[in-house]
């Protein structure tokens, strides 16, 4: 039998686990609860399920449930981009590249996360050294129209201010550059952006 459980009480769970228990057992426990749950309470477990298993590095089976996420709701674009980074993170970037294009099948379906998939395959095609498929990415991202309380994230530059000299074709790094100026409070190249509301300011 499947229950609704909140957000709030499953936290609460998992920290009273993390207190007592070793990574082990609380892995081994809400893998044990997850089949148990619906809707939100499933999202939320089975997201923290794939981080217990990244901090316990098994990502083998942190993998294995995203695909197992990504069959059981063809419009979720998020595993997709959890995959992608997973990979990233692995130094796979080629199965990054495929899990991220999974991912932007659903979000330009659904019209969710679509500027923050985007972003993704264009660190992935950084590392890849794919100069015109990276111009191309950024060109897909500022033509994009983020609707009202469709969830994505605000305008990036990292990947841009990573780019080596030359990488970008120039016209795009300049329409690029006028979408999204660089700010002083701008983080450092090699770190990972700030999230932001997709507002659209500058």
């Amino acid at each position: 039998m499947t229950s609704f459980e909140s957000v709030d009480v499953l936290h609460e769970w998992i920290e009273d686990l993390r207190r007592s228990s070793s990574i082990a057992t609380v892995i081994r426990t809400v893998a044990a609860r997850l089949p148990l749950l619906e809707d939100e309470g499933f999202c939320f477990l089975s997201d923290e399920l794939v981080s217990l298993l990244r901090e316990a590095g098994r990502d083998t089976e942190a993998l294995a449930i995203l695909d197992a996420k990504l069959r059981r709701d063809p419009s979720d674009v998020r595993p997709g981009i959890v995959k992608a980074n997973i990979y990233d993170l692995l130094d796979q970037p080629i199965d990054a590249l495929k899990s991220i294009n999974v991912a932007l099948v659903r979000a330009h379906r659904t019209g969710f996360f679509r500027r923050e998939a985007l972003g993704n395959k264009a660190r992935i095609l950084l590392r890849l050294g794919r100069g015109d498929e990276f111009s191309d990415v950024l060109e897909e991202i500022i033509s994009l129209e983020i609707l009202p309380g469709v969830p994505d994230v605000g305008r990036e530059r990292d990947f841009v201010d990573r780019a080596p000299p030359g990488f970008i074709r120039k016209n795009v790094l300049d329409r690029y550059n006028e979408f999204r100026p660089k700010r002083p409070d701008d983080r450092l190249a090699d770190e990972p952006p700030e999230y932001e509301q997709p507002n659209d300011y500058m």
